[in-house]
């Protein structure tokens, strides 16, 4: 992915003693106040226009002569999962009947310039705006956005009051299966004693909730089991690292448990080059359900399970439910995706589930309640 820019003339920037330029793109010390942000977001936006603005490519006025409707998609790093989503998204919003434009923005790690973004995003009037985010405070940005009419769906671990519609995760049982199923492969493989490392992530308040559905999906199953080693995970190569140092402090361990594929595909690439390549010594399993991560699956080797969102599916659905906000309709404002486990006996399977989400023999996974439900109860922002 680009990582993106914010280009502005010089006159707006020496209007804010806040802002500066480093000649690659915008940046920013303190702000004094929404007002004042609001203010020179606005004015930045009117002086560049309708931007899409890459670093490689540089700064490009959209044409609005036939117009398409404009929506923003903020991720907060680059990551498989929010790749595969983005691609599935794209191929939705292309179709002519819908007809969207998808304008991605990859924060590239830095939780500031993902708030500036969809700031940014607001203040060049698009039409609707999608969200992975990991900043707090995010409030005060959507309750902007929704006073402007624009539609703002969520997909971030944590639901965020006012948005248009949340998309939440049944992540605690989709962690359970994870656990529950490598419980099974210690009590028959290792007669029920294994030491267990697990990758997770340690600061946001609902992941953790998926990784405490892992421990709990092991220890239930599998009172033997101990878990040594808990570390910070959240990227292939993030998750590669943490492994691979596990199994250096801790070589004793056979099973690596991840709370995603990303951190799980970094964990099975690691077991490998330390030699654990023989799926009944040695287990690795993750919750997502990325295609990367099932391919992993199907290779048959020590990676032997993930639990299976349905990404493709809730994909598809995001861009109908924004399709028909735009066009002023309501929408429910939650909806709720399960998961479904995935092995090497029914890999196969998913794999063309997860490639085909519009076959008409898949179509009943969209009024599956175990699947995908929607609900009329609003979420809001969890308190810390």
């Amino acid at each position: 992915m680009e990582i993106f820019a914010l280009i502005a003339t010089n006159s707006f920037l020496e209007s804010s003693s806040e802002a500066y330029m480093d000649g690659v793109g915008l940046n920013r010390r303190t702000i004094q106040g929404p007002s004042n942000r609001r203010e020179f977001l606005a004015r930045l936006a009117a002086c560049c226009g309708p931007i899409v603005v890459s670093a490689a490519t540089g700064c490009r006025h959209s044409s609005r002569a036939s117009f398409r409707p404009r929506i923003g998609v903020s991720i907060p790093y680059e990551a498989e999962v929010l790749n595969e989503f983005y691609a599935d998204m794209t191929h939705e919003a292309a179709k002519p009947e819908v007809n969207l434009e998808l304008v991605l923005v990859n924060a590239d790690g830095d939780p500031l310039k993902q708030l500036i973004d969809i700031e940014l995003f607001i203040a060049q009037d698009f039409e609707g705006v999608f969200l992975f985010v990991l900043p707090e405070g995010m409030e005060r940005i959507v309750s902007w956005a929704r006073t402007k009419g624009v539609c703002v769906f969520n997909h971030s671990a944590c639901a965020i009051t006012g948005c248009t519609q949340n998309i939440v995760l049944d992540h605690h049982t989709a962690g359970f299966q994870v656990g529950r199923f490598a419980a099974k492969w210690i009590n028959e493989k290792r007669g029920g004693q294994a030491e267990v490392g697990l990758l997770t992530n340690l600061t946001d308040p609902v992941l953790i909730v998926r990784s405490q559905g892992i421990k709990d999906g092991v220890r239930k199953n599998c009172p033997g089991a101990t878990f040594i080693g808990e570390v910070e995970a959240n990227t292939v190569d993030r998750g590669a690292s943490a492994a691979a140092n596990l199994l250096q402090a801790h070589p004793n361990i056979a099973v690596l448990l991840a709370f995603g594929d990303d951190p799980g595909v970094g964990a099975y690439t690691a077991a490998l080059e330390a030699g654990r390549r023989d799926p009944s010594r040695f287990f690795v399993g993750s919750a997502d359900g990325t295609r990367l991560g099932l391919e992993k699956v199907a290779e048959r080797s020590v990676y032997q399970c993930s639990a299976f969102f349905f990404f493709s599916f809730s994909a598809r659905r995001a861009v109908v439910d924004l399709t028909r906000c735009l066009r002023g309709e309501w929408i429910p404002p939650t909806r709720i995706m399960g998961s479904k486990l995935v092995t090497k006996d029914n890999v196969t399977e998913f794999e063309r589930i997860s490639r085909n989400p519009q076959a008409p023999e898949y179509a009943h996974f969209y009024t599956d309640p175990s699947v995908m439900r929607y609900s009329e109860v609003p979420l809001k922002t969890p308190e810390s």
